[in-house]
């Protein structure tokens, strides 16, 4: 099958892309990867469209692409319900109501189960665990003896934000693929093949850091992008307030109860940080929040450089 007739929806990675669709070809898949970057960068879109392709049922067909989208199997990916593919994360906690801390040894345990049972389609089983970095280390013990003893036609997916978390032992036993944050260009490139306006192509592809989940958030959910904009401005209204003010302001932010939104704001404050330092040294050129250039560049006038750096 030649490689044009894959079909993959994705933005940028096109090693990844080419060694996956190569190892197909070949009939050399192998029984274990590592696909770790940032959020939002492409592993879980870049993993699904490799694994449905594997069980396409069209995949050995001549002139059709690959996977084709139409079949059953096809089908049963994308709404994640085909019975030889297991998704794996972190389980809600019944009782609060948020995510639990870890993946529990419990959930290995059942995917073991579940891989060492025969194929419903005669296909391969797959097993996909999204936030790898949060097993329990009775989970990654666990984990491990799979790995170990791989059975027939059987391919596990790690995904994870990074690897300093993942065990050694595990690491070794997958093929790494380290997912880097997609060029400027490349994003904009497809939001204008989306028909989306010059100006904010380029603002969109800017603000969203090398990450297409974000960039296609922003495209399909102005609002997000709204949010993100009033972050950043929020924080350059700081810069005009009394230090009174500026104290009040971040204690309101500490008292926060979900850090993740605190980690969000500082995230987004860091952002700015780095263009204003960007234009302090003259490179505009490289900065991200291109919309708000003249905002910046006026920030950046109150402070020098070994100020924004600390």
């Amino acid at each position: 099958m030649p490689k044009d007739q894959f079909q993959w929806p994705i933005i940028g990675h096109h090693n990844i892309i080419q060694y996956l669709q190569h190892s197909i070809l070949q009939d050399k898949v192998g029984h274990a990867y590592l696909f770790f970057g940032q959020k939002s960068i492409g592993k879980a879109t870049t993993a699904s469209n490799f694994l449905a392709s594997l069980v396409c049922e069209n995949l050995h067909e001549k002139d059709h692409e690959t996977p084709c989208g139409v079949c059953q199997c096809c089908k049963q990916v994308k709404n994640r319900i085909h019975p030889d593919i297991y998704w794996l994360k972190r389980e809600v906690n019944e009782k609060t109501g948020k995510l639990k801390k870890n993946i529990s040894i419990e959930q290995i345990r059942e995917l073991q189960n579940r891989l060492g049972l025969h194929s419903f389609l005669n296909s391969y089983k797959i097993a996909i665990i999204s936030q790898a970095e949060s097993l329990s280390q009775e989970a990654a013990n666990s984990l491990l003896k799979v790995l170990e003893e791989p059975t027939p036609k059987t391919i596990i997916v790690l995904l994870s934000n990074s690897v300093s978390a993942i065990p050694q032992t595990i690491i070794s036993r997958c093929q790494i693929l380290k997912f880097l944050p997609v060029p400027d260009d490349e994003l904009y490139k497809y939001l204008s093949s989306q028909k989306v306006p010059k100006k904010r192509a380029k603002t969109i592809a800017a603000s969203s850091y090398g990450l297409p989940g974000v960039a296609l958030q922003y495209l399909n959910e102005p609002e997000f992008f709204s949010d993100y904009k009033k972050g950043i401005k929020d924080f350059l209204s700081l810069h005009h307030l009394s230090i009174i003010d500026r104290f009040k302001k971040v204690s309101e932010i500490s008292s926060f109860s979900d850090f993740n939104l605190m980690k969000d704001i500082l995230n987004t404050w860091l952002k700015a940080i780095r263009d204003i330092i960007l234009i302090k040294n003259s490179n505009q050129a490289f900065i991200n929040n291109l919309s708000l250039l003249s905002e910046l560049e006026e920030i950046s006038n109150l402070y020098t450089n070994k100020t924004l750096i600390e």
